[in-house]
């Protein structure tokens, strides 16, 4: 499902996690509980919120509906919230996604995925394989959610797709601990995210065209030696909006390299570049290091 969300599909979800921000837009009456792990705690004004929907009475549900379905430009801007399939239990839900949020790439080390952001969890299922998908969606049959201006369906598993990457001796691996996540791609998420959006990327399919096109320009900007997020944020949106190989023309690269005082930001540095070198770039069919 990709479009609108209809009465009934609304009621085939058994849950509804919504960000901590929305809260006061919220109707009321509905029984909610906080998803905050053990160790976040002292956070938990800011953790997200389940929606049991089953438990919740069906008038409430149906205000929050409507409430999901109003097309004005406010009510739309903050509908950050994931609706979720399963036959579970509200328990063993919230042990799962408290256990997939507070993540622990290595030992001594956490990281908080924030799974109810649409936007991240739309990146997070393009770069995970197929098991570790499965993993993430434990208990759910599938998610739903908002993005670029319509409803998404992701199910736990899609048709035909199958684990490609093989270990030595050719066998598929299963998942087998966070050790087997591609945690440098997901930590990135957050910046492909904000690239993305400064250049107006916004649908659904357009963020799955481009999110891997925003992820090499990330890489190519570190391999110009720049460090700070917001630099390599601006890299990535100047060559998702300009051209994937702007960095080749003479006077941009000139402009990436670091200042030795260090105190201009890239952004700063790209805004004294003319404007006819970003119009002969946006147009140019010759620049060599296209990706």
């Amino acid at each position: 499902m990709n479009g609108n969300l209809d009465y009934q599909a609304y009621q085939e979800h058994a849950f509804a996690v919504v960000d901590a921000s929305m809260m006061e837009e919220l109707p009321a009456g509905l029984v909610m509980e906080t998803l905050v792990p053990e160790e976040l705690a002292p956070s938990s004004h800011l953790m997200p919120r389940l929606i049991d929907l089953r438990r919740t009475p069906h008038a409430r549900a149906a205000e929050l509906f409507a409430f999901l379905c109003d097309e004005s430009p406010a009510a739309r801007s903050l509908r950050a919230v994931v609706l979720i399939r399963t036959s579970a239990d509200a328990s063993a839900t919230i042990r799962h996604w408290n256990a997939m949020q507070l993540a622990r790439p290595q030992s001594g080390r956490r990281l908080w995925l924030r799974l109810h952001d649409p936007r991240v969890l739309h990146q997070l299922l393009r770069v995970l394989r197929p098991a570790q998908r499965k993993k993430m969606f434990g208990v759910a049959q599938a998610f739903t959610y908002w993005i670029g201006g319509t409803w998404v369906l992701a199910t736990r598993e899609i048709p035909g797709q199958t684990d490609t990457r093989l270990e030595g001796n050719g066998v598929v691996p299963q998942y087998a601990g966070a050790l087997m996540w591609d945690w440098d791609r997901i930590e990135r998420i957050g910046m492909v995210n904000r690239a993305l959006h400064g250049a107006a990327v916004f649908t659904a399919s357009a963020l799955d065209s481009q999110a891997l096109l925003a992820e090499r320009l990330i890489e190519r900007a570190v391999e110009h030696g720049l460090v700070e997020q917001a630099d390599l944020v601006e890299f990535a949106t100047r060559g998702l909006v300009s051209h994937s190989g702007f960095d080749r023309h003479p006077d941009i690269a000139r402009a990436i390299k670091p200042s030795r005082n260090g105190d201009s930001g890239l952004s700063d540095r790209f805004a004294l570049v003319p404007e006819h070198v970003w119009a002969e770039v946006r147009l140019s069919t010759t620049l060599q290091g296209e990706m």
